[in-house]
Formats: C-alpha cells, sequence, structure tokens
C-alpha cells in the first residue's frame, strides 16, 4: 500500500463531504499510531506542532491526490483554511490493500473527527498522546 491511497482512503471515509485540515492531520496520526506495523515505510513523521502532531507531507500528498484528480481542495468560505472531499474519481479506488481493520478504524475515526469542534479534536488527541502537548500554542 502507498501512502497516497491511505491518505484518500481517510479523505474518502467521509463519503463526499469536507475534511479539515484538522481531521486531516490527527486521523492519519491515529492510524500510524494504532497501525505501525502496517502503514507503508515512508508513512507520515509527525512533529509535536502549534495544535498537536503534524506532518507537512500531509498537505504536499493532499496536493498531489488534487492534482490526480481524486479529491478536490477547496476554502472554506469563512475560515479561509482548505478542505479535502474526494471526488468520484477518488471514491471508486479500490482499497483492497488495506486491512479490514485499518478500514474499520478509518471510518470510526473520520466519523468521530468530524463530529467534534476543533477544540475538542485537539483535545482528545492531546489526552490520548500527551507527549505531543510539548510544544502546543493551544490552551483550550
Amino acid at each position: 500500500m502507498k501512502r497516497l491511497d491511505l491518505l484518500l482512503k481517510i479523505i474518502a471515509a467521509a463519503d463526499g463531504e469536507k475534511v479539515t485540515p484538522a481531521q486531516l492531520q490527527k486521523v492519519a496520526f491515529l492510524v500510524g499510531m494504532e497501525f505501525p506495523q502496517e502503514v507503508p515505510s515512508d508513512y507520515y513523521e509527525f512533529e509535536k506542532y502549534d495544535y498537536g502532531p503534524f506532518s507537512a507531507d500531509v498537505y504536499r500528498d493532499a496536493e498531489q491526490l488534487d492534482r490526480e484528480g481524486k479529491i478536490m481542495i477547496s476554502v472554506h468560505q469563512r475560515g479561509g483554511w482548505r478542505e479535502y472531499a474526494a471526488t468520484v474519481k477518488g471514491s471508486r479506488i479500490d482499497f483492497n490493500d488495506i486491512s479490514e481493520g485499518m478500514t474499520s478504524f478509518i471510518e470510526d475515526k473520520v466519523s468521530w473527527a468530524r463530529r467534534l469542534s476543533f477544540q475538542q479534536l485537539v483535545r482528545e488527541v492531546y489526552r490520548q498522546f500527551p507527549e505531543y502537548r510539548e510544544n502546543s500554542v493551544f490552551q483550550g
């Protein structure tokens, strides 16, 4: 499996709905933490950043998926941040090389992350992985 495919799976798990940068970063992080033996060897390396685990490569890969027509990146009207949604082409990709357990985890975590506010999501990741709060600017 390629990390691009895994990122596409995370975005596609929102069933055509948009995923925010925080949701994308945190779910990709949680996948790597939960399935360290199953993710590709070049999977994202997350650093302790302003709002917890962060990898700039997640955004670079999302831009690649956008260029390939598998996702669409749009800009949130009020907030100005980017949002990510799978296109029809991206939703039709066969994800057979991703285990059932990982697929279920991704679907559950994307649904969970999309229900939370930004603050709730960051707080929950810090609760599970307090070491990632080290360089945080988030006081919530």
